[in-house]
């Protein structure tokens, strides 16, 4: 096959994890206790034989740094990488211009020196298993110009929110493009990937910064579904977006049911994340756990329900976990209740006793928070 450049897109801007923003991009999040967000796109790549894929990186690059400097993501470096790029300019006080079609485009020249036939742009605050092989196979057979991956779904009205909708005709070709407001139930979501030849994008971009300085790549695709000859492929299977705090509570929660999990990572596809040698979790007498995920490195006296455990948390005797997300490096003193809450790493909650929020609205525990 013709060689295929991927490119992972940062968040767009309708992506608001509150609290957990602050501190990284939503692609260097902890998920299930042990791996980031970003690791199920980029593996997706890898899996896919994709060997040269560029990371774009909205702000805070600290984090994606750090985790992807130490994550082979099983590629072979004679032959392929993973290359960071990190816009030069400061949007500290413009965030509204830092879109990614500013970032492809002060960048062309480190894509153009790829020499790929095909680009893959993919999103990095999705999490999906994808063979992005089948869809740029399609995408050739097919002659489109662009190829968009979608998934039907039943719950657009709480669900990918302001994200972009697809009406298709009957030949599952795209006729309009349009945001999420929440007014219908079913509907077709575009999963933000898109499948194009190397010339293609490259036009599109240049299109993009004509038109205006606040047009997203996803902003120009919309724009040629009438000129251009854009189509689908239709994917089943597990999604999530994790674009608000509620979507990755839910995540959460739903990716550790065993049944959805081995819809994203069995043998034949794994998720690579970057190896810490802690040592394995501790169970100490008393210690009751159940229906959740404890990783590495955790000291567990009290009990844990229906959660997600990061590396070395440590839960005392008396204290009660249920229905929460708790990130590494946490404490949780002698007889803390916790219910549907989500607790950034580094935070020690000892003096207040009980806090609770809902399935709905879990509560948030700020990093580095002593309560």
């Amino acid at each position: 096959m013709s060689k295929v450049l991927g490119i992972l897109n940062f968040e767009p801007s309708y992506v608001h994890v509150r609290g957990l923003e602050d501190f990284r991009p939503i692609s260097a999040t902890s998920i299930l206790g042990r791996y980031r967000i970003i690791d199920f796109m980029l593996s997706n790549f890898t899996n896919s034989n994709v060997e040269s894929i560029k990371v774009f990186i909205k702000n805070r690059p600290r984090s994606t740094v750090e985790h992807i400097s130490h994550t082979s993501y099983n590629l072979n470096s004679k032959r392929g990488k993973i290359q960071l790029l990190h816009g030069d300019v400061d949007y500290k006080n413009n965030e509204l211009f830092n879109v990614d079609v500013q970032a492809f485009h002060t960048y062309m020249d480190f894509i153009d020196q790829e020499n790929a036939s095909y680009v893959v742009v993919a999103p990095s605050h999705f999490i999906f298993k994808q063979d992005f092989n089948e869809i740029v196979e399609e995408h050739i057979k097919s002659k489109n110009d662009i190829t968009i991956l979608c998934h039907s779904t039943t719950n657009a009205d709480r669900r990918y929110l302001m994200g972009d909708l697809l009406k298709l005709d009957d030949n599952k070709r795209v006729t309009e493009m349009y945001k999420n407001r929440g007014k219908n139930k079913k509907a077709v979501v575009s999963l933000e990937t898109y499948v194009m030849s190397a010339l293609t994008f490259k036009q599109l971009v240049e299109e993009a910064v004509m038109t205006s300085s606040l047009y997203s790549f996803s902003d120009i695709v919309a724009d040629c579904v009438r000129p251009m000859k854009v189509g689908t492929y239709q994917h089943r299977g597990f999604v999530a977006c994790i674009s608000t705090l509620n979507a990755y509570y839910e995540a959460n929660m739903e990716i550790k049911n065993e049944k959805e999990m081995l819809k994203l990572i069995n043998d034949d596809w794994p998720i690579y994340t970057m190896t810490n040698d802690s040592c394995p979790t501790l169970y100490k007498p008393g210690a009751k756990v159940t229906g959740s995920i404890v990783a590495n490195g955790c000291q567990i006296e009290g009990t844990v329900i229906n959660s997600v455990i990061g590396r070395n948390v440590v839960v005392k005797e008396g204290a009660v976990i249920k229905d929460s997300v708790i990130l590494p490096d946490t404490l949780v003193d002698k007889n803390v209740k916790l219910e549907c809450a989500v607790v950034d790493r580094l935070s020690i909650i000892t003096h207040i006793k009980e806090l609770k929020g809902s399935k709905e609205e879990p509560i948030y525990i700020k990093r580095g928070d002593r309560i």
